[in-house]
């Protein structure tokens, strides 16, 4: 393992220190957020630590139209509030509003914002735990495993990707899977779930004692065998809920895995565990303009916040934490009356992703034939039909012509989503990321830290004063 640099300690967060929304701020930006300076105790574990274990969740891209939209289809289809918002009712819950820059941008990147929880200081966009001067951080899993602590994060995108990647990782470049993934698994993270097998599978192949799975059914099967777990389940991302086959498991089965082994591996040890969970596809849907499939992911995650609440229950030496990196094209049902309500019954009866109807209409290389075919593929899995005049604005994009004044909305995949919100309801600002803040809820021991308005760094060190972990 490669050296890594001090990290940063928390000191006074003043909100003025955080207007940053002048003219220059962007400009002092990486100076500015990254002034937090390593504390001279470097003890194991500090004598106020308050928590055993950590649990950190993350909804990727997740704005709050998103989390209405699957509370809202919760609530319709299985007559209760999500499991999120259930977590409001708890005592002792804490909320917070959290801002989401980077070091260099009012609008974040998920290596950004990912990194402001695994190292605590704000960097730039594309940068994994590489403070703006070129440091490189000491990411929070290695931190606390270095400090005994068992390890884990489980993700639906690619364990390279930069979310989990911002936990255990150093990278001047997001983009560095390879360099990642060797980390990932040089560093000895303890359990290792998600996509990704490409680059992880040699890796693993190549290291002792590690136990590997790649389908549903051999990741239950290595509930009794000891060792560090990978399981990589597709060869990139996860395969969307609405395409996904049997034999891969969902983001609540190796949530489940992974808790049970890390309990397992920590009660032996006589030490705790800190792990990731991350719904990383909700915000490749958003990036899509996908209503149908975001609605699913969502959904998944607050299904995955289930398990782990009913992990938790009946226990106080848990921290939990559930948030987003950022919001993502800030999506809404956007109809009214009984329009609105046919319109989402539509969208939640929708059977596959845009990703799927890309795919059946990848070769076709003539605007209007593949404009047509877009439609026919719309029709098998979504039930609805398109219009000429809506197969006319999808041949107009597929020809590079303008369906939009905003830049941004000016693809084909954003063309379909615009002319799918008149039938299912929801409608998208953008394709890109956002600059609003996003929701923070945190229970359990080291909770009472939280803000009712934060910056994203504030996790890192929530977290790590809640473990006793010093960096150092």
């Amino acid at each position: 393992m490669r050296a890594m640099s001090q990290s940063t300690q928390p000191g006074n967060l003043d909100l003025s220190r955080r207007s940053f929304l002048g003219a220059a701020s962007l400009a002092a930006a990486g100076t500015a957020f990254t002034t937090r300076r390593a504390s001279a105790n470097t003890t194991a574990r500090s004598a106020q630590a308050k928590a055993r274990n950590c649990i950190f969740m993350v909804s990727d891209g997740m704005s709050l139209g998103t989390w209405t939209l699957a509370d809202m289809a919760i609530r319709r289809t299985l007559g209760r509030p999500s499991a999120w918002s259930a977590l409001w009712s708890r005592p002792g819950t804490r909320r917070s509003l959290c801002t989401t820059h980077s070091a260099d941008s009012l609008v974040t990147d998920s290596a950004a914002a990912g990194s402001a929880w695994g190292c605590g200081v704000h960097i730039n966009n594309g940068a994994i735990n590489v403070s703006p001067d070129g440091k490189e951080q000491t990411p929070i899993l290695i931190a606390a495993r270095e400090r005994g602590f068992k390890t884990g994060l489980v993700t639906t995108t690619t364990l390279v990707d930069a979310t989990p990647a911002s936990f255990a990782t150093n990278a001047a470049k997001r983009s560095m899977g390879a360099q990642i993934a060797q980390q990932l698994v040089e560093r000895q993270i303890d359990v290792l779930l998600g996509g990704g097998h490409e680059l992880l599978a040699p890796l693993a192949s190549k290291t002792d004692k590690i136990v590997f799975a790649k389908t549903r059914a051999e990741l239950a099967e290595t509930a009794s065998r000891p060792g560090r777990l990978i399981g990589t389940f597709a060869e990139g991302n996860i395969p969307y809920v609405l395409d996904r086959s049997d034999s891969i498991p969902s983001l609540v089965d190796m949530s489940r895995a992974a808790l049970s082994r890390l309990e397992q591996s920590a009660a032996e040890a006589k030490t705790g565990f800190v792990m990731q969970i991350e719904g990383g596809r909700v915000d490749h849907c958003a990036h899509g303009n996908d209503a149908a499939s975001l609605v699913r992911e969502q959904m998944e995650f607050d299904a995955t916040i289930a398990a782990v609440t009913g992990f938790i229950n009946g226990r106080d030496d848990t921290l939990l934490i559930v948030t987003s990196d950022h919001a993502n094209a800030n999506p809404g049902l956007t109809l009214y009356g009984e329009d609105a309500s046919a319109a989402f019954t539509r969208l939640l009866s929708v059977k596959h992703s845009f990703e799927w109807i890309h795919g059946k209409v990848g070769a076709i290389k003539d605007p209007a034939e593949r404009a047509t075919a877009t439609a026919a593929a719309v029709l098998e899995a979504s039930g609805v039909q398109l219009t000429q005049s809506d197969i006319d604005w999808l041949t107009r994009a597929e020809k590079g012509e303008r369906t939009s004044g905003f830049n941004a909305q000016h693809s084909p995949g954003a063309c379909l989503g615009a002319i799918l919100a008149n039938y299912l309801g929801v409608s998208f600002v953008s394709g890109n990321h956002t600059a609003d803040m996003v929701e923070v809820t945190a229970l359990g021991p080291g909770s009472d830290a939280l803000k009712p308005v934060s910056d994203n760094i504030d996790l890192h060190f929530m977290m790590r004063e809640a473990l006793g972990v010093t960096i150092g």
